[in-house]
């Protein structure tokens, strides 16, 4: 069919209207109401009114059916709840349509095995609380409508077989094969907190038939000399085949203060590829490195008579990112795992990002103050952890302005996967989702496959262990979306990555897990003396602050020690913090996390002590030292070494851990210690007595340093010196006896900077000690 000029301006006329009408939808967000059905016939036991995002113990709680969760044990009253079956439901009204729209209720999370109705009839069904699902309404919708979701008890059906190999090490056997945020099930990092819900917006919007449903802008080459970039431009576009031929796609680019870039061509696909040659551009760089330089990118369908038909903008970076990564042979072949940015080595300071909340709804809440906690601590990295869930976008914006790059896992953790079709099925539409949702984020530097499933399963199985190269789900599911999809960011199957050569013992890792004999002293040759050049996850316990500690338990409990003579033994509040899912696992179980704190203390300071405050204050001294030595000396051997992301930014719950805050936003010792040694510019002492001088910046740098006693304030160093650009430099070296601290102050680039170090060997005088490690820390 031919249209003349009037018919086709007609058309254009309707899809405007179309493409702009009721875009954002109708929220039913708000109050549902809620009913807890009896798991054996179905009849309603209990009814009250739920918030929609949240889930059913935060109903619970408001309606005071169960006590807050958060304090003592209360937990673990929470276990006849896991076997529930609940139903939500709430009325809304027709959605007002435009001829030839659609009408599509979406929901953004449903926590996790649900069934949906409307007006009675059903309309379908999901499995994943991390998929959004969308039904089209537009027969079903009537001008006032019933919605109604059963959620089905999260719990593992014992009729589903499980096979061999799929027995977790964390949280029991029930969350396996379940795509629901894996800490649920009880973590070392979480309570078991087995509940559901509908955790993420629903909403009921008119569907333009002119849309464009996706664009992905892909960096291909950047040259930060020339001042260059060739950049992909992939679009799909939802329209009426009218309109190919007739209409033209626009893509534009620009940024405050630079020229516009533009390119224009006719429609003559629905999936487009084109390539826009860019000069004179400013390149996307990691924080430190230089600017985060981000650019409004527009794609637009223009009708025949200049209309805009529909619209897509978001914001890009233009940046390559590879990954140079080859195992340990020798000292001599020590292989590589570094991050390759438009051409330069950086090296990755940060940390590991767990989940904010064991309730996802109320994630956001948090965000905001953990987001500008990894700007305060210099962060240029994050590492999504696999336990969790994959994050709002909001985060990824944020890195995005910010230069910090995203180390994402896939949503899998600790558990070796099931190998079925029908799991496959599951991970894939899941990876293909957060693939295409996450891609054109300048800040994703590294997809991975999951967290510590290669080691888990030697662990557990030892010479018996299978090989992990035939794991379906890392090996062949995830690769395969990511060939499709994303094939030029890096990827790896698990963290960290058993290659052939590591599990035939031909070679050892280059980046790896360092969770060594937390109990024993930090400096130990596990960690200072182990060969991998990127560690992806270490941490060390500390204790909460008492202030803290006051808020999280019963006041009959803040106490730890039930006999003060025993200071491995925790009453059992401590342990249901420690984190134990019941309280039979409690005894040896549940005193071996706190009693790290207990070892730690002891061996720093040659006793425990027994006042609480101190107590607290001792263990956060030790955490506290131990990441700062760890960072400063992986910072130290840049260049053999090119990173270090510790565990963990914060506690998603009130617990005892490694985290560096607390679930209050309570921050341990070990926050200002980790402030003072995440510097671009950064000068130390190492325990090999030298001075030694980092530089992350790609300029050389010159400054001034003087080292002192923090005792008798006399001068040990005072010089002035310089540092190539990405490099380290010996400035120095001193000499020592005894224990003490010195007190290094140095001026680069304008800015007067402080560091510490503390030498000599422990023991060390609690007494002496702490009020100078205190001042120190927090002297910047």
């Amino acid at each position: 069919m031919i249209l003349d000029m009037e018919q086709m301006k007609r058309l254009t006329i309707a899809c405007v209207a179309f493409a702009f009408a009721a875009a954002s939808g109708v929220s039913l967000d708000g109050e549902w109401k809620l009913e807890c059905l009896d798991e054996e016939d179905g009849h309603v036991v209990l009814t009250t009114s739920a918030t929609v995002p949240g889930e059913t113990l935060g109903a619970l709680e408001r309606a005071e059916i169960v006590p807050d969760p958060t304090i003592g044990t209360n937990v673990w009253g929470l276990f006849e709840w896991e076997r529930r079956d609940w139903r939500y439901s709430r009325r809304f009204k027709k959605v007002a349509m435009e001829p030839g729209e659609r009408a599509v209720l979406r929901f953004d999370g449903v926590d996790t095995r649900a069934e949906y109705s409307l007006n009675g009839e059903k309309i379908g069904s999901s499995s994943n609380m991390f998929v959004p699902t969308e039904f089209d309404i537009t027969e079903q919708m009537k001008d006032d409508n019933v919605l109604e979701v059963v959620l089905r008890s999260p719990l593992r059906d014992p009729n589903d077989p499980l096979g061999v190999l799929g027995r977790s090490r964390m949280g029991g056997t029930d969350v396996e094969g379940i795509r629901k945020a894996q800490h649920s099930f009880g973590w070392d990092i979480m309570p078991r907190v087995v509940t559901c819900g509908i955790w993420k917006s629903v909403t009921v919007s008119s569907v333009p038939p002119v849309r464009i449903a996706d664009v992905h802008w892909m960096t291909v080459e950047a040259d930060p000399e020339l001042h260059t970039a060739t950049v992909n431009v992939d679009c799909r576009i939802v329209a009426p085949r009218k309109l190919l031929h007739v209409s033209t796609l626009r893509l534009t680019l620009s940024r405050p203060g630079a020229k516009l870039d533009a390119l224009e061509h006719p429609l003559r696909f629905f999936q487009t590829r084109d390539t826009m040659k860019l000069e004179d551009i400013a390149l996307w760089w990691p924080h430190g490195a230089g600017e985060a330089a981000i650019y409004d990118a527009t794609a637009e369908l223009i009708g025949p008579d200049g209309m805009v038909l529909a619209r897509d903008s978001r914001k890009i970076g233009l940046r390559t990112i590879r990954l140079e990564r080859a195992d340990w042979h020798s000292e001599e072949a020590p292989g590589t795992f570094r991050f390759i940015v438009n051409g330069k080595p950086i090296y990755m300071h940060g940390c590991n990002w767990t989940p904010m909340d064991a309730l996802h709804s109320r994630d956001s809440q948090h965000l905001r103050k953990c987001l500008d906690m990894l700007v305060d601590l210099n962060c240029n990295m994050i590492r999504i952890w696999g336990g969790g869930v994959y994050e709002p976008d909001a985060l990824y914006e944020f890195c995005d302005r910010n230069g910090i790059l995203v180390w994402q896992d896939f949503m899998m953790g600790n558990v070796e996967p099931e190998q079925n079709d029908r799991f496959a099925k599951a991970i894939e539409e899941e990876a293909r989702y957060e693939v295409l949702r996450l891609r054109s984020h300048p800040c994703l530097a590294m997809w991975c496959g999951n967290n510590e499933q290669d080691r888990s399963v030697g662990q557990t199985w030892g010479k018996y262990a299978p090989d992990p190269e035939k794991e379906r789900i890392s090996r062949e599911v995830l690769p395969r979306v990511l060939r499709d999809f994303d094939p030029f960011t890096p990827y790896i199957p698990s963290s960290p990555w058993w290659t052939p050569d590591v599990v035939a013992g031909r070679a050892k890792l280059s980046q790896d897990h360092l969770w060594g004999p937390r109990q024993k002293y930090f400096k130990e040759a596990y960690w200072c003396a182990n060969t991998p050049t990127f560690v992806s996850e270490t941490g060390y316990h500390g204790c909460p602050n008492v202030e803290t500690l006051k808020r999280m338990m019963t006041p009959d409990c803040v106490y730890p020690w039930p006999d003060k003579t025993d200071k491995c033994s925790f009453n059992f509040q401590w342990q249901c913090k420690a984190t134990i899912a019941y309280p039979e696992q409690g005894g040896d179980i549940g005193n071996e996390r706190n009693s790290l704190m207990s070892m730690q203390t002891a061996n720093f300071f040659g006793k425990t002590p027994d006042r609480l405050e101190d107590f607290a204050m001792a263990s956060q001294h030790v955490q506290a030292e131990a990441l700062k030595t760890w960072i400063e000396l992986s910072r130290s051997r840049k260049g053999r070494t090119w990173g270090l992301l510790w565990w963990n930014l914060r506690d998603g719950w009130p617990i005892l851990s490694d985290g560096v805050v607390d679930w209050y936003f309570g921050k341990k010792q070990a926050y200002s210690a980790i402030r003072q040694s995440s510097k671009d510019e950064l000068v130390m002492i190492r325990d090999d007595k030298k001075v030694i001088a980092v530089n992350d910046r790609f300029h050389k740098v010159s400054g001034e340093v003087k080292i002192s006693d923090n005792i008798t304030r006399n001068v040990v160093l005072h010089r002035r010196y310089e540092v190539a650009a990405n490099a380290v430099s010996v400035i120095g070296e001193i000499a020592w006896s005894g224990q003490g601290v010195f007190d290094i102050e140095y001026h680069v680039d304008g800015e007067v900077c402080r560091n510490y170090y503390l030498y000599g060997a422990p023991p060390f005088d609690f007494d002496r000690i702490s009020p100078i490690l205190k001042n120190v820390r927090e002297a910047q």
